[in-house]
């Protein structure tokens, strides 16, 4: 009876973790500003040059991702990651549990450096969010889809100022809305599901996914990154392609040499690129992206998310 009854509580959970049928390739391409920026896209490969294509399959419970020589599939069922190597055909495991683990260790020495710096620095300022939002007569079609033109700007600043004034982060994206897409919807309700297995309901996937980028940055790069995520949220249709330029701005009022739109490592970049670069007025831009939806079909197959024949665990 007591076997029988677990059978019957797994078979539940697991139906509420099924869903819909999908395949979608996309084409990410980044370019990075400044003099290393010029470093980083001389030597970046294809993914800074003509750009790379990825192909996300969902089936059921499964997930998986193969970008280049590269495939990640995730059960969540199974609640494991598997990371292959195509080309050397070999793949790692790692369980949720470990990837809590690992997370939970992390944020421990984010926190402790980040109570390191405010012993010996002041509270950093606050900041606000502007956004507007423009939506030009342009109409394209990409790829089959036709799309309109939705233009995003958001400018992060310290509070009671103007971002000429204090400095601040301004991102830019240019999208290109086309219809609903079921299959996108169904990668991105995977993804979420995901995310909300690994670290409950802190964070949504957006926000994990922006992790490594607001640890290497101050928070007005955070809370411009959240505030694209939630506007982007908000569009009727789908995006079939957008362009995202982020921009550093420097301010009148900071002293001379810090930039308060970036902080530790990336202000140091900026500056350099300044200097390299000799960057009108006080603009310097950090990075452009381009990421473009290449084809969805709401179909998938088994095969598509297991381990190929042949690869070992190592």
């Amino acid at each position: 009876m007591k076997k029988t009854l677990v059978v019957v509580l797994a078979t539940l959970f697991s139906a509420t973790l099924l869903l819909a049928d999908a395949t979608v390739e996309q084409k990410a391409q980044v370019h990075f500003g400044g003099f290393l920026g010029g470093v980083i896209n001389v030597f970046g490969g294809s993914r800074t040059h003509e750009g790379m294509n990825s192909i996300t399959v969902v089936k059921g419970s499964r997930r998986s991702t193969i970008t280049g020589s590269s495939e990640e599939i995730v059960d969540l069922v199974e609640e494991k990651v598997w990371r292959l190597d195509l080309d050397r055909k070999t793949y790692t495991v790692v369980t949720f549990d470990e990837l809590r683990k690992q997370f939970e260790e992390q944020k421990a020495r984010a926190e402790r450096s980040s109570s390191q710096r405010t012993e010996t620095k002041p509270e950093g300022p606050e900041y606000e969010v502007e956004i507007s939002v423009d939506t030009p007569k342009g109409k394209q079609a990409i790829n089959g889809y036709d799309t309109h033109e939705v233009v995003t700007k958001i400018s992060v600043h310290e509070k009671g100022k103007s971002i000429e004034q204090s400095g601040g982060v301004v991102m830019t994206a240019d999208s290109w809305i086309g219809p609903k897409i079921a299959a996108m919807h169904d990668v991105a309700e995977f993804e979420r599901k995901y995310f909300q297995r690994l670290y409950g309901n802190s964070f949504s996937s957006a926000d994990t996914q922006q992790m490594a980028v607001l640890l290497a940055t101050n928070p007005a790069f955070a809370k411009a990154m959240k505030a694209f995520a939630d506007k982007r949220s908000s569009f009727e249709g789908t995006p079939i392609r957008t362009t995202l330029t982020v921009e550093s701005v420097s301010g009148t009022e900071q002293p001379q040499g810090e930039s308060s739109s970036s902080g530790g490592i990336m202000g140091g970049l900026l500056r350099k690129a300044r200097r390299q670069d000799n960057a009108t007025a006080n603009r310097s831009e950090l990075m452009t992206s381009t990421v473009e939806l290449i084809k969805a079909t709401p179909t998938s197959s088994v095969g598509d998310v297991e381990i190929p024949g042949g690869f070992k665990q190592r």
